[in-house]
C-alpha cells in the first residue's frame, strides 16, 4: 500500500453526527473527543517523509480513551521520533454547543 497524501474523504454534518451520537449514546467511554492543536499536528506533517497523520486509540490508565497520533510515511510506516497525545479532552474541553456533542 501506498499513501498520497490524499486518502479519507469529507462526510457531512449529519453523517458526523449520527457516527459521534451512536458512539456517545453506546456508553462504552466517558470520552468524546481530544482537541490536539495545530502547531503540534503540523510538527508532525512536517517531518521528513510524512503523508499524513495515523490515529491510535488507547487507554489510559483510568481506562478512559484516548488518541495517540504519529506521522506515516507514503510506505505505510510510523515516524515515531515525534508522539502526540494529551491534548485536551472532552467533555471537559469540548464545545458544548457543537452538534458532534450529545449529553
Amino acid at each position: 500500500m501506498t499513501f498520497t497524501g490524499d486518502e479519507g474523504s469529507f462526510i457531512s454534518e449529519a453523517d458526523g453526527v449520527a457516527l459521534t451520537k451512536r458512539y456517545q449514546e453506546c456508553g462504552i467511554n466517558p470520552n468524546r473527543a481530544l482537541f490536539l492543536g495545530k502547531e503540534h499536528l503540523l510538527k508532525l506533517l512536517e517531518q521528513d517523509g510524512a503523508k499524513g497523520i495515523r490515529f491510535y486509540f488507547g487507554l489510559k490508565d483510568d481506562e478512559k480513551l484516548t488518541l495517540v497520533a504519529v506521522a506515516a510515511s507514503a510506505e505505510g510506516e510510523d515516524l515515531t521520533s515525534l508522539v502526540l497525545n494529551r491534548g485536551f479532552e472532552c467533555p471537559d474541553g469540548c464545545a458544548h454547543n457543537s452538534p458532534f456533542y450529545t449529553e
